[in-house]
């Protein structure tokens, strides 16, 4: 359940919706009131990765980063520099929560580095009572009584700490649930925290069986519809360059290819090496 930039946009832009106001309370992330999710893509930073995990604008001015981890991390330096690149670009104070998931019971919190200190809230899934939160969104759910918060306990409860349930009759019962909820508005939001969040760190026969569940989403339809878009326009530049380098006109080009006379001139530079 990789996904390309262009899904993690279309995934941030229904965060927004899905996480309205201090909702993510339920799995120990307080005060944390959700204005917005924001692009993730940090450019011209030497780090491990290109993109952050999750990053939600607060109320309060302030940008969340929510960071997974299926292991103990070591040590801060690399989280440390994720958040000083994402300072740079956006000049906001940065608050930065580490999610951690599967047997992960303790991890650093501070990092002393001399001239600079640097610290992170380490949040463990696994302390989380997932088969109270089943219930509760289970309960909810029958007597038409769900809520903002249910969305997050049920995206959240796979890896949460199971006692009355083995771990794949949890998996299976969280699916289930997903497929009842029956307003297609609620199935997209739930969606988008499912990829966002838990969709990255699950094991892969278990994003094999959710995706299933999620094809019929609005929220899929629009990813997968925007993959064949983008792949689409890749091909009709790929046929643009090769037609210029026979020595076509733009005209010609934008009438064959379907392009803009503005993408077909930037192909051309692009030929030309003037790009």
């Amino acid at each position: 359940m990789k996904l390309a930039r262009n899904a993690n946009d279309i995934v941030a832009k229904h965060l927004t919706n899905a996480l309205p106001g201090d909702v993510l309370s339920v799995i120990g992330i307080t005060h944390a009131n959700v204005v917005r999710a924001v692009p993730t893509e940090i450019p011209k930073v030497e780090v491990r990765q290109e993109f952050t995990d999750i990053m939600l604008e607060l109320a309060d001015g302030r940008l969340l980063h929510l960071e997974f981890q299926t292991t103990r991390e070591p040590n801060l330096y690399r989280f440390a520099a994720y958040d000083v690149a994402i300072a740079e670009r956006y000049r906001r104070p940065i608050r930065t929560v580490v999610l951690y998931t599967g047997d992960v019971k303790s991890a650093p919190s501070e990092l002393d580095a001399g001239s600079f200190r640097y610290a992170v809230e380490n949040v463990y899934l696994n302390r989380l009572d997932g088969d109270g939160a089943l219930d509760t969104v289970k309960r909810h759910l029958a007597v038409h009584e769900w809520t903002a918060e249910d969305r997050v306990r049920l995206a959240f409860a796979f890896h949460m700490r199971f006692e009355r349930r083995t771990r794949d009759e949890a998996f299976e019962e969280i699916v289930e649930t997903v497929q009842s909820i029956p307003d297609r508005h609620e199935q997209n939001d739930l969606a988008a925290l499912i990829l966002g969040f838990s969709g990255r760190i699950l094991a892969d026969e278990q994003k094999a069986r959710l995706r299933r569940v999620l094809e019929m989403t609005e929220l899929l339809k629009e990813i997968v519809e925007e993959a064949q878009n983008r792949a689409r326009r890749e091909r009709d530049r790929e046929i643009a360059e090769r037609m210029f380098r026979k020595g076509a006109s733009i005209a010609d080009v934008v009438e064959l290819t379907g392009l803009s006379e503005q993408e077909a001139q930037e192909v051309l530079r692009r030929v030309r090496g003037e790009t």
